[in-house]
């Protein structure tokens, strides 16, 4: 059964006044408008819900009976549009999802942490393996996930994004590298084995896409998920790591590594925060957005 909601706030109203005519002035509507949804009202429930008494429109039984029930229901409607234009970070319990690039992601959470647990100690986070870009648009859409955080990448008029940061690749090597004197030229990256770090299971990296361009080729010995595990290898080996030097640098401050220029120039990368345009004005998503942004500029 379909019952248009409007109906029972001029039902509440017929309550309070015990007359159409007040109420049809307190809802700034026609008498003949509330005569009209009080006729509905009585065919849905089968009941008259108020009888005329002289001036009076008396409560039956059963309208007495759910006029309780009715207006808390107003009043939670009521409360759902007023939360839905505001956000309390302090007291909300919501849970985001947030689709992070892998080498990103000790990088931004650490940052965004901080912020949340003196800020909004109740909000849960989760960061998600960073979704397929084929599959972005339906995840953002879909509330999958909240934002996510990636390299530039063609996104429809749907998906909103901004520019968090722009950063390089970069290289790393193990503290005092055999090969390596002050400068890593071409020839000794090329001719050294690389450790790939990628959250997927096949294909090149952004570093081999850009070397491929210029036809130079790097030899891969071994492909792994996280960067962290990744620099704790080429401690012991004489392996290299290409990676953004934001990472690279927070890396380094841990181990004993070495970071050197890209021999050749591939151009640096923007990353850019993704949201889809439905939640563009929601306070929750936009206040989020706001402290990622500030996080950002704050490194």
């Amino acid at each position: 059964m379909k019952i248009d909601l409007n109906l029972f706030v001029v039902f509440d109203a017929i309550y309070c006044e015990g007359n159409i005519t007040k109420a049809a002035l307190t809802l700034h509507l026609s008498q003949p408008a509330v005569s009209h949804a009080l006729a509905k009202l009585r065919r849905n429930f089968d009941d008259p819900l108020f009888i005329r008494q002289g001036n009076e429109m008396r409560p039956t039984a059963v309208a007495k009976n759910v006029i309780a029930d009715v207006r808390e229901a107003l009043h939670q409607l009521r409360v759902c549009l007023v939360q839905s234009r505001q956000f309390e970070p302090m007291t909300s319990r919501k849970h985001f999802t947030l689709s992070l690039l892998g080498s990103l992601e000790a990088t931004y959470l650490p940052l965004f942490m901080q912020t949340l647990i003196k800020e909004s100690p109740h909000i849960h986070l989760k960061s998600v393996r960073r979704v397929r870009r084929s599959e972005l648009e339906n995840k953002l859409a879909s509330g999958d996930i909240d934002l996510a955080i990636d390299t530039l990448i063609p996104v429809s008029d749907n998906i909103l994004h901004t520019q968090l940061e722009q950063d390089q690749l970069v290289v790393v090597a193990c503290k005092n590298h055999p090969a390596i004197t002050k400068k890593l030229d071409l020839k000794t990256y090329l001719n050294l084995e690389h450790i790939l770090v990628s959250s997927r299971s096949t294909g090149p990296g952004l570093e081999d896409f850009e070397l491929s361009r210029l036809g130079l080729h790097r030899k891969i010995a071994l492909r792994c998920q996280h960067a962290l595990a990744a620099c704790k290898i080429i401690i012991g080996s004489d392996m290299l790591i290409t990676m953004p030097k934001v990472a690279a640098t927070m890396y380094s401050e841990m181990l004993e590594l070495d970071i050197f220029p890209m021999p050749v120039d591939i151009g640096g990368f923007d990353i850019h925060l993704y949201w889809h345009v439905n939640v563009d004005k929601d306070p929750a998503n936009k206040w989020l957005r706001n402290k990622i942004v500030m996080a950002s500029s704050n490194k």
